[in-house]
């Protein structure tokens, strides 16, 4: 609840090392949705790998047997291109998931959100890569996962802790 009042109020940066099963995925993917309603725009899901985004969110279904992608209320659903994992919905805002592997296709785009997910995992260069769109654009990103180690993710998340600019959490198994 917490992160999704920062992303109500118009916070732009966020970080939660979250431990395995926590719902993190699910809890972007929620951000995501209700961030696309504000401001027309592309949003970006990222994971390390493509072959990552399609298992866990294009094609995953949770513990309930509930679709990930039915998160997207039908209502709002324009449509919906396989091939590119992505997402139209009625207002103009495109949800589209990725892998970092490939950032440097990335160039031109212009995201006004982008979720970094398994972040630990990911090639720091892909956040580097994307940032002047975001700052240019008044855009917001949110890095989550799992710290495995203390690594990028965890230093990062350890660095920003005080800073006002950001909203940083640690969800551990306790």
């Amino acid at each position: 609840v917490p992160i999704l009042q920062y992303f109500r109020t118009g916070g732009k940066r966020a970080a939660s090392a979250q431990h395995r099963r926590a719902g993190k995925s699910k809890l972007a993917l929620n951000v995501t949705i209700a961030k696309m309603l504000e401001r027309v725009g592309l949003y970006l899901h990222t994971f390390p790998i493509a072959a990552q985004a399609r298992k866990i969110l294009w094609d995953g279904i949770d513990r309930d047997g509930n679709r990930f992608l039915d998160h997207f209320p039908p209502s709002l659903v324009a449509w919906t291109n396989e091939t590119e994992m992505q997402v139209g919905i009625r207002c103009g805002s495109i949800w589209q998931l990725w892998g970092t592997d490939y950032y440097d296709r990335l160039v031109g785009t212009n995201p006004v959100g982008v979720v970094y997910d398994e972040y630990a995992l990911q090639d720091p260069r892909a956040r580097q890569f994307l940032q002047p769109a975001l700052r240019e654009n008044g855009g917001w990103e949110f890095l989550i996962g799992t710290y495995r180690g203390r690594n990028h993710f965890y230093k990062l998340l350890q660095s920003v802790k005080s800073n006002p600019e950001w909203y940083t959490s640690e969800l551990t198994v306790n």
